[in-house]
């Protein structure tokens, strides 16, 4: 077939801008990691921070597809923490643990 209609997952680069206040938890880790959002496409985020020996900058990325795959808890605010919105949402984690319908459906 010449053409291919393929549907894809994106960050949402209107919402999560340069500057961005982030605490991201990876499955591998032990606790989130807060930092600043330093660049940021549709595939993937880079998140600047300060790591223990305080001296130096360092920085982690958020792919796209690790998030699409469950793999990172994510809380930001793009509004210097005026509101902290969360991915996944918890009423999104407590219906897909239960096997529930996102639809809404009755």
């Amino acid at each position: 077939m010449l053409l291919v209609n393929i549907e894809k997952s994106t960050f949402n680069t209107a919402e999560i801008l340069r500057g961005t206040l982030v605490c991201a938890k990876h499955q591998t880790w032990e606790e989130g990691q807060p930092g600043i959002v330093t660049d940021v496409s549709e595939d993937l985020i880079r998140v600047q921070y300060l790591p223990s020996i305080q001296n130096v900058l360092n920085h982690y990325f958020i792919p796209v597809s690790e998030v699409v795959n469950g793999e990172w808890e994510i809380r930001y605010s793009p509004d210097g923490l005026e509101s902290v919105l969360e991915y996944p949402l918890a009423e999104e984690e407590e219906d897909l643990e239960s096997g529930g319908d996102l639809g809404g459906s009755e």
